[in-house]
């Protein structure tokens, strides 16, 4: 019998030297908007924190023990957010393959995304290469 296979663009990305991967699922027409909306989110997110870290030090006195300590519970719920958030766009165990049995900074999903930002835009414009053969002027329906 015959069949059908469609090529997908799933891009594989090794991330650590163990030899694992994560999977960026680039046929997904929706995973470039998800992956931006999902920036987005975290930066307005980060912005709250920043107030809300703010506030903490100006009611507890920012060197006090006392801040310090619901400064630092508050970045690591904003972290472990940010954690589960990836984990469920790229897949379970992502963020463990890529940062290890931590918690990762903030500082390290920036790293991340930053990093992942040319594979999103390198298939961007490989689809628009493909989709420019489909072109009315090409196929010669003008």
């Amino acid at each position: 019998m015959a069949g059908i296979r469609v090529q997908s663009a799933v891009k594989k990305i090794e991330v650590n030297d163990n030899g694992e991967y994560i999977s960026l699922n680039l046929s997904d027409s929706s995973f470039p908007e998800r992956f931006f909306a999902m920036i987005d989110n975290i930066q307005k997110r980060a912005g709250d924190l920043q107030a809300q870290a703010a506030e903490i030090a100006e009611k507890c006195g920012s060197e006090s023990e006392a801040a310090v300590k619901a400064a630092a519970s508050l970045y690591r719920e904003f972290n472990q957010d940010i954690t589960n958030e990836v984990d469920a766009m790229f897949g379970p165990e992502t963020c463990r393959k890529v940062f290890g049995d931590i918690v990762p900074s903030f500082e390290m999903f920036d790293d991340f995304f930053n990093q992942l930002v040319p594979y999103i835009q390198e298939y961007g414009r490989e689809r628009a290469a493909k989709l420019s053969k489909y072109s009315a002027a090409r196929t010669g329906n003008v």
